[in-house]
């Protein structure tokens, strides 16, 4: 028997595991709209599609950001440009620029973008250092 959630959109009931139409159509928006066409190609390349999946891998596929903070083990689905594309194109594909992160987390860390973008750039930045040194050591620095 499949279990059910609903959509915290539009509350259409849906099953577990899925996700509703109304977020899809979202980002189909976003991406007409707002997002460069530059970036949206770049987003939808094979260039793009090796590097997350490296990055995954040298994460071992967790959210470095709880790992970090809180020592939470959560799986990652999303990789995060400290600096965005928008500010710096060359770093699009730079490793140090990357971080493995989970849905949730990634929104929650564009919030804190919004209120200190230097400090949480460079506490980013100096936390996957961190992560990566450490990594398969156990043990984290609590930021």
């Amino acid at each position: 028997m499949p279990i059910y959630k609903r959509c915290s959109r539009c509350g259409k009931r849906m099953q577990a595991g899925t996700t509703c139409d109304c977020v899809k159509a979202r980002h189909r928006e976003y991406d007409r709209l707002t997002r460069d066409r530059r970036s949206k190609a770049f987003y939808t390349s094979n260039e793009w599609e090796r590097v997350r999946r490296k990055v995954l891998q040298m994460d071992d596929g967790l959210d470095v950001y709880l790992y970090m903070t809180q020592g939470k083990v959560v799986l990652a689905d999303t990789v995060h440009h400290i600096i965005p594309l928008r500010e710096d194109w060359s770093m699009r594909c730079s490793v140090e620029n990357l971080m493995s992160l989970n849905r949730d987390t990634h929104s929650m860390i564009e919030m804190l973008y919004e209120k200190d973008r230097e400090g949480t750039v460079k506490k980013l930045k100096e936390m996957l250092r961190l992560y990566r040194e450490e990594q398969g050591q156990g043990g984290s620095e609590k930021f």
